[in-house]
């Protein structure tokens, strides 16, 4: 074989690498002095990582496109004649961006020259996916602390709570102390829905799914939207008088109604106009959006407007990233938007958002048709039954709760027996097992909690009727009814009366 033949042989084989290769692979005369020049030669993948054509490359010196630091770095390590040697190089780009290289540096010889070849990985696409690591690992973060402080801080808001409903009970409409313990009780609500936003923002929160109208749970939170928004926004409601159903877990819409228009007045602090419009459309073609593919059909549109500073374009690609806030310290966390969105994809919905900076921005939220609004039936309904004269083992450790949950159940007929955790609830079943109809349990106890404490009395009274009460939903049984704290006592009295009455249905969970 010729001496030619086998340089076209070579000269083939160096092409196929330099085009087809996933690195980036640049070819360096060196001087007689051993300083690295001008490119001989470049990859494909080195091409697109300067993002520069090949002539345009091999007409600079390589120092053209090093930065100071890194040329300086590469010299230093050819005179120490050690190869191969590995270098984290910063390249320029023709704007002045620089761009890390990962690189392997050696010499050799081309075409009867010495070079330096420069192997290296495109390391910035790893780079994003180390930083959506590290928010999801701060996302667990969060999650955990959550979890951890649930369950003791929705106790004691499920204590105050309980405690002014029972306040506001005994006192008459007219007394001059109703005013401020509503506050009081619509606060404490108010605050463990804060702690559930975290909670649900890591996936450990179960959404319990209910048929809902939107503009319901728009006009119940009306008067403390208006607060919220202060005297210098005009707030405007604008919604559809036969809006369709949806599925959803109501206070999950409340976080996402909440958490909107208190990003739409923070957008505006020198005052302006917030809309909340409601609408039922039909999609007639699938389009992508932010949340996902939305394919065709019916849906509730929640569209929130405000006439605020706008957000930039740059910006704009980035709102629904988790801890990402253009506030100031102290004045955001970067978590109200990715709530939201974590809480549509959770419910099988989209959100989008247009904005010109100076002219507002407008969410548009997306809900699956469910069913169409029911026709008001003119004959009166039934009372609900919430009275009863069954006897009750109720089990909680928190004392504030136990007041409230014994008075609530003694005024609507129950005989209540109190134990205040799992080992006493054993001893309190031992001795009048015959009488108890129903066990009421907190989940998380010393000791004996709420579902170990199920499964010792099962055994004992096998098809015992139980309902357990937690703060925290991450652990529960499938089947068991369950009550998520704080609750109010007419939703205590229904259920405890519906799983009396074998009429208790299972919520949906998303």
């Amino acid at each position: 074989m010729s001496t030619a033949h086998i340089n076209n042989d070579h000269d083939n084989i160096l092409f196929q690498i330099l085009r087809y290769t996933s690195d980036v692979l640049l070819i360096v005369k060196l001087s007689e002095m051993n300083m690295p020049t001008h490119i001989q030669n470049a990859s494909q993948q080195a091409l697109s990582f300067l993002d520069a054509p090949l002539r345009e490359i091999m007409e600079k010196d390589i120092s053209q496109l090093l930065a100071p630091k890194s040329y300086r770095e590469l010299i230093l390590f050819l005179d120490r004649q050690e190869e191969p040697f590995d270098l984290n190089l910063s390249f320029l780009k023709a704007e002045g961006e620089e761009i890390p290289l990962k690189s392997r540096c050696s010499t050799g010889r081309y075409n009867g020259q010495e070079v330096l070849i420069i192997f290296g990985k495109d390391t910035r696409e790893h780079k994003q996916l180390e930083n959506k690591l590290s928010q999801i690992e701060k996302l667990e973060a969060v999650g955990q602390l959550a979890g951890g402080i649930a369950h003791d801080f929705n106790n004691v808001l499920a204590g105050i709570s309980g405690l002014a409903e029972l306040t506001l009970r005994k006192l008459p409409d007219d007394h001059k102390a109703v005013s401020s313990i509503k506050t009081i009780y619509q606060k404490a609500n108010n605050t463990a829905n804060m702690v559930r936003q975290l909670v649900a923002f890591s996936r450990n929160q179960r959404l319990t799914t209910k048929e809902t109208d939107i503009n319901k749970i728009i006009r119940s939170n009306q008067k403390l939207l208006e607060r919220y928004l202060g005297e210098d926004i005009r707030f405007i409601i604008n919604t559809q008088s036969n809006l369709n159903i949806i599925k959803i877990d109501p206070s999950a819409l409340d976080q996402i109604i909440t958490n909107m228009c208190i990003n739409a007045r923070d957008a505006m602090p020198d005052g302006g106009t917030l809309i909340i419009k409601t609408a039922n459309i039909t999609v007639d073609n699938e389009r992508l959006t932010p949340s996902g593919l939305m394919l065709p059909g019916r849906y509730v549109h929640l569209s929130i407007q405000d006439t605020g500073m706008g957000i930039p374009e740059d910006v704009l690609k980035r709102i629904f990233e988790p801890f990402y806030t253009t506030k100031d310290v102290g004045y955001g966390t970067g978590l109200g938007l990715s709530i939201v969105y974590g809480l549509l994809k959770q419910h099988g919905s989209f959100i989008e958002c247009t904005s010109r900076l100076g002219e507002g921005t407008t969410f548009d939220m997306y809900f699956p048709f469910y069913a169409e609004r029911k026709k008001k039936n003119t004959v009166k309904q039934k009372q609900k039954k919430l009275h009863g004269n069954e006897t009750i083992l109720l089990v909680e450790d928190e004392a504030d709760l136990i007041i409230f949950l014994k008075e609530s159940l003694e005024l609507y007929g129950y005989k209540v027996y109190l134990a205040h955790n799992g080992a006493k609830a054993l001893d309190v079943f031992e001795t009048r097992n015959e009488e108890i109809d129903l066990v009421i349990s907190d989940v998380v106890m010393p000791e004996v909690g709420g579902i170990e404490l199920k499964l010792l009395l099962e055994k004992q009274a096998p098809g015992l009727k139980f309902l357990l009460i937690s703060a925290y939903t991450n652990r529960l049984e499938p089947g068991v009814p369950f009550l998520q704290k704080p609750f109010q006592s007419e939703e205590l009295l229904e259920t405890v009366r519906a799983i009396l009455d074998n009429s208790y249905v299972m919520p949906d969970h998303a």
